[in-house]
């Protein structure tokens, strides 16, 4: 299916669980989490994101982050605008990217009981034409290492931080 080149394109910014987890655990803010308010501006500047459409992520992510119950998975609940249910694109693309897992890896998490959202969250990535936020390595069978096979660009916390333009102050500074 040939795409057709967006006149204004806006960058589609998929989450992946550890991203998500990775942002309550590190960055804190009392206004979302019940614990001290350090990082108000990253978490402001990602609600804005969602709102606007630029920040989404996969339900099977949200069935993740759901086993833990905590708070992330009720700040989750309230922006259930971001995660996408699978279409026909995603549908078509997972076999494709079901090919580019090692056999046994795949069988082993596909089978397990509860969610796997890796291949999931890599088909929306492809048909949104996303970047990939997670904090896994690129190693085998890790979302890095099979998003590359697709052309799709995974970015850590930091560098989405420098995308999306969060900028840090160290002390000293007057």
């Amino acid at each position: 299916m040939m795409r057709q080149a967006k006149l204004f394109p806006v960058r589609i910014y998929c989450m992946d669980a550890n991203a998500l987890i990775d942002l309550k655990r590190h960055y804190p803010s009392k206004h979302i989490f019940s614990r001290h308010d350090l990082f108000p501006a990253i978490w402001e500047k990602i609600e804005k994101l969602i709102r606007k459409g630029e920040i989404i992520s996969h339900i099977e992510v949200l069935r993740e982050i759901e086993i833990g119950g905590d708070e992330l998975f009720r700040w989750c609940r309230q922006h259930k605008s971001m995660f996408k249910d699978p279409d026909e694109c995603q549908l078509i693309e997972l076999q494709k990217v079901e090919r580019k897992y090692d056999r046994d890896y795949w069988n082993r998490n596909i089978n397990k009981p509860g969610p796997w959202a890796d291949p999931w969250l890599i088909a929306l990535a492809i048909c949104k034409e996303g970047i990939i936020v997670t904090n896994e390595t690129n190693a085998p069978n890790k979302i890095p290492f099979i998003a590359n096979h697709f052309g799709i660009t995974c970015l850590n916390l930091f560098e989405f931080f420098n995308e999306i333009g969060v900028k840090y102050k160290t002390g000293g500074d007057t």
